[in-house]
């Protein structure tokens, strides 16, 4: 997805680099004098295009100027902008209040201008996702804003800063500070960042975002919230192509309430008190490495797993949570205990709707805890 994203990008700026010729034309003619002492000429509803290849664009200013050292050239209240490509829409109504165009090329857009305090601001641009990655005809526009983009097309790096938000499709991203390689297809978040997509919500100190491979790696203080779940880590990376959070190093997840991980009709079948006590009872679970899906709510837990609820836990190598199912499975060197009863196997099955634990394979000990029944 952030592929796609620094395309666009990519694209935005060919509008930016169309704007250098302004500086162009002003060492080329004698430009009439204004008053103002900072500035050369001064223009009024300002409107260029271009083309080059198949790629067009169109540009519109409420003003602009040129500084009397023919050094920079800048668009006030940039309005309309728009850019095609194969005579289809990439990105459109680009909005800005301030762009600024250097003689070393570099660009700057602002969402504010310098001088302002409490003034209107804006930087916002609608981008047609789908046409940059020509594998979807139907037009889809997402947004982009950003307090202020700086780019320069010969060293093709670029930093977003100040609110940055990109919303495509159902992933929406927050950050203060987004810089962009596009020779290396790398986008580095040097500040916190959330990634949101439908019901889970990821947040690092920093991370890195790789586009051919559609992943990003985080790191800090990483925190994921799905529905009821709540997981920590020092590391985690997120796979767009398997819609998969990864954990790694000091792994904690915890599920406040255990009923709202299962069917409304499961929980109400529950008549043991000990499960309906069992439902209001966090769930603690510790490992080397935990998946979450972003699709299902499944979870597997990998290496040295703990579960813990009050007075009981469980050991094993493994442990799986299936949402369609309804079940918890432990496999490898499982051990349970509840009180002063233990349980080794090489499988347990947790049946929450049948209020049932079954230990299976190489069992020391077994019991079965059905409905209504002290064990």
């Amino acid at each position: 997805m952030l592929k796609k994203i620094i395309f666009a990008f990519a694209a935005v700026l060919l509008i930016f680099s169309a704007a250098y010729y302004i500086i162009r034309l002003s060492e080329k003619i004698d430009l009439l004098q204004t008053f103002i002492p900072e500035k050369l000429a001064v223009f009024k509803n300002v409107h260029m295009s271009g083309k080059e290849g198949d790629s067009s664009w169109e540009i519109f200013a409420k003003e602009g100027w040129t500084g009397r050292d023919k050094n920079a050239t800048t668009l006030e209240f940039v309005t309309k902008a728009q850019i095609d490509k194969g005579g289809r829409t990439l990105i459109k109504n680009l909005t800005a209040r301030r762009l600024r165009i250097s003689k070393s090329k570099d660009i700057e857009v602002f969402r504010k201008a310098e001088e302002e305090k409490n003034g209107k601001r804006y930087l916002e641009a609608q981008i047609d996702f789908s046409a940059i990655s020509n594998k979807n005809k139907k037009k889809k526009f997402s947004t982009m804003t950003a307090d202020v983009i700086k780019f320069n097309p010969d060293t093709k790096k670029a930093l977003m800063t100040g609110s940055v938000k990109i919303v495509k499709d159902k992933m929406t991203i927050l950050s203060d500070k987004i810089s962009l390689d596009l020779d290396k297809d790398i986008a580095t978040f040097e500040s916190r960042s959330s990634f949101t997509k439908k019901d889970s919500r990821l947040y690092a100190n920093s991370a890195t975002s790789y586009f051919d491979e559609d992943r990003i790696d985080m790191t800090g203080s990483v925190e994921v919230f799905q529905k009821n779940k709540t997981a920590v880590s020092d590391k985690a990376s997120y796979d767009d192509k398997t819609k998969t959070i990864v954990l790694s190093s000091n792994v904690k997840a915890v599920i406040e309430k255990l009923k709202n991980m299962i069917k409304e009709k499961s929980a109400k079948k529950l008549k043991g008190e000990e499960a309906k006590k069992a439902l209001q009872e966090k769930t603690v679970i510790r490992c080397d490495k935990l998946d979450l899906s972003t699709e299902k709510g499944d979870c597997t837990a990998y290496g040295s797993v703990i579960v813990s609820q009050k007075d009981k836990e469980a050991k094993s190598d493994e442990a799986v949570y299936s949402d369609d199912s309804e079940n918890i499975v432990l496999t490898g060197n499982v051990y349970m205990k509840r009180k002063d009863d233990w349980v080794k196997a090489n499988k347990v099955i947790v049946s929450v709707d049948k209020e049932t634990f079954e230990a299976v394979g190489a069992v020391e000990t077994t019991f079965k805890v059905k409905k209504g029944s002290r064990r």
